[in-house]
């Protein structure tokens, strides 16, 4: 049976959320775990609560102090390329909602706008259209007929390379029509000899 989706909200009753702290702790020490080890990076968890007198650590404290250590030690702009404070985060998430709902209006817009050609289409009058809505059927029409266009000259390029496809191959001497297309009063013997020497 699939498991119960918990609430991301402060939990109200003590021993409830003590018991969750305790819980989710262990599990999270046990993730951390298993980053180290399937991924072979060093890594470690200290966390403070009000439930410990001190707070928990893994692996140990002296290996804590050494991974903690080895970060200090890099240079400022690596310590800080993908760092997130609180700020950062939820400015970061604001401009991904604002994409987000940008692209979700512009979704309905074109929705709208389908709408409304199908209207006109089957008899509605323009009278009465917002001057927005005309300009922005005309450019959706616009945009239906480059496609058209587009489309049609795809497939007479396919009539045309099956067309090629399916004449027969007849031999024929390259210079065989030479002196015709310069003039029947041009030798041929002269054209002949000097396509030879090139």
């Amino acid at each position: 049976m699939a498991r119960k989706r918990v609430k991301l909200q402060w939990v109200e009753d003590n021993a409830a959320r003590k018991a969750m702290y305790k819980k989710r702790v262990k599990g999270l020490m046990k993730k951390v775990r298993e980053l180290s080890t399937l991924c072979g990076v060093d890594a470690c968890l200290i966390t403070y609560s009000p439930y410990q007198p001190v707070p928990e650590v893994w692996p140990s404290p002296t290996e804590v102090e050494q991974v903690v250590a080895s970060f200090r030690n890099l240079p400022k702009n690596d310590r800080i390329k993908k760092v997130l404070n609180q700020e950062i985060f939820i400015w970061q998430r604001i401009l991904k909602a604002r994409v987000e709902a940008m692209k979700q209006l512009m979704k309905n817009r074109k929705r709208e706008i389908e709408n409304l050609r199908t209207q006109c289409l089957g008899g509605r009058p323009l009278e009465g259209l917002e001057s927005k809505d005309v300009l922005d059927l005309t450019w959706a029409i616009d945009n239906q007929l480059e496609a058209v266009k587009k489309r049609i000259e795809n497939l007479s390029l396919d009539v045309t390379v099956d067309a090629l496809n399916n004449q027969p191959l007849t031999e024929q001497n390259p210079n065989e029509n030479l002196g015709n297309e310069l003039g029947d009063d041009v030798d041929s013997d002269f054209w002949s000899n000097l396509l030879k020497l090139s």
